[in-house]
């Protein structure tokens, strides 16, 4: 089983480049964003947690967290951000290692995790490869404002908190430049990943 973290800022296309893992390469892949959201929902690991340390007013009326909120708030104030990291990392970090556990025992052949805060969290120990996907700033801003209805303001700085790309770039084994398309991805992957599992 060749294992591989796939990390990168916001809104570079982490997603887009999993889902050509998948489709042209059959790799299992597993986005730590989507499981960070089931383990906020009701009856998940973080949301009493979050409630605790955040009270009352970071509920919806229909009794979910209010993301938008919450990410304001983390986005805004260095010393929350740490401490939500602090408690989500090694929660998400056991899931990761069952997933991995689950993956080896259906026999697997290629696993890619999607981890945004990859180098942050120190998971490189994982990976048999770390990954990381970039695009051009201003097609990031762009997406990231549509994707969450923010203002340039507020993308900024959700961006500008991130380990730069530069930093992700130089600490990966390979970088994949995420600006012409899944055909210009899928042949960067390709090439990559000739003579390592193919």
């Amino acid at each position: 089983m060749y294992i591989i973290g796939l990390t990168g800022g916001i809104s570079c296309g982490k997603s887009s480049v999993a889902k050509t893992f998948r489709r042209f390469f059959g790799a299992v892949t597993l986005d730590i964003d989507e499981v960070t959201h089931w383990l906020s929902k009701p009856g998940g690991a973080l949301y009493e947690i979050y409630i605790r340390h955040f009270g009352k007013a970071v509920v919806t009326s229909d009794g979910f967290l209010d993301k938008k909120l919450i990410g304001e708030i983390i986005f805004n104030n260095p010393a929350e951000r740490k401490w939500i990291n602090s408690v989500a990392h090694p929660i998400l970090l056991n899931y990761a290692r069952q997933f991995l556990v689950d993956c080896c025992e259906a026999g697997a052949g290629l696993v890619v995790l999607e981890v945004p805060l990859l180098f942050e969290a120190g998971w490189e120990h994982l990976f048999d490869e770390v990954w990381t996907v970039y695009t051009k700033r201003q097609l990031q801003i762009k997406r990231l404002m549509s994707r969450d209805k923010l203002t340039k303001e507020q993308a900024l700085a959700r961006i500008n908190v991130q380990m730069s790309r530069e930093e992700m770039c130089a600490r990966a084994d390979v970088v994949i430049r995420n600006v012409r398309g899944y055909i210009d991805v899928r042949n960067q992957i390709f090439a990559a990943l000739k003579g390592r599992i193919f």
